[in-house]
């Protein structure tokens, strides 16, 4: 190593784990499941933590014919209509609001869709027992994408 530089002796001593340890990290990465941001509490007994998570609201866009789902097509109705509306409401008070609520939105839907859950449903689940809040990210995609499109593209509405 004497026949480097003084500066690129310190750079290439510094360098050489990370670029060892490279196909050891493309290999971790490679084969990794989906990320999961939500863990366990660690303050809740073991009891609490099984999950009786069912899909009861998953509604496909499009059913196995090929044919558009009435369910699917009602939910981007209702979604593209309650957004604008909501949009509208905020984008009076605030027009960055409303785009990043509404992106906001769409965003998550597609961070979960890639498998990465970021809201944590075990202890979101046990402050509101009587709701299925895996049930509210998760389902009815249809519903929410064109909610948050709607709400963002409301911003930009002017009257």
């Amino acid at each position: 190593m004497s026949f480097l530089l003084p500066g690129l002796r310190h750079g290439a001593l510094l360098a050489t784990p990370l670029i060892l340890s490279t196909p050891l990290l493309y290999h971790n990465l490679r084969h990794a499941q989906s990320i999961r941001c939500d863990s366990a509490d660690p303050l809740a007994k073991l009891g609490d933590l099984r999950s009786t998570y069912a899909h009861d609201a998953q509604t496909p866009v499009i059913t196995q014919s090929g044919a558009p789902n009435p369910k699917a097509v009602r939910q981007i109705s209702m979604g593209s209509i309650l957004g604008v509306l909501g949009g509208l409401g905020i984008s009076v008070f605030s027009k960055p609001l409303a785009i990043l609520i509404g992106l906001g939105v769409v965003l998550l839907q597609f961070v979960e869709s890639r498998g990465i859950h970021i809201i944590p449903y075990s202890y979101l689940q046990r402050r509101f027992r009587s709701t299925n809040v895996r049930s509210l990210v998760q389902d009815n995609v249809a519903f929410k994408l064109s909610f948050g499109l709607t709400f963002a593209l409301a911003a930009f509405a002017e009257f």
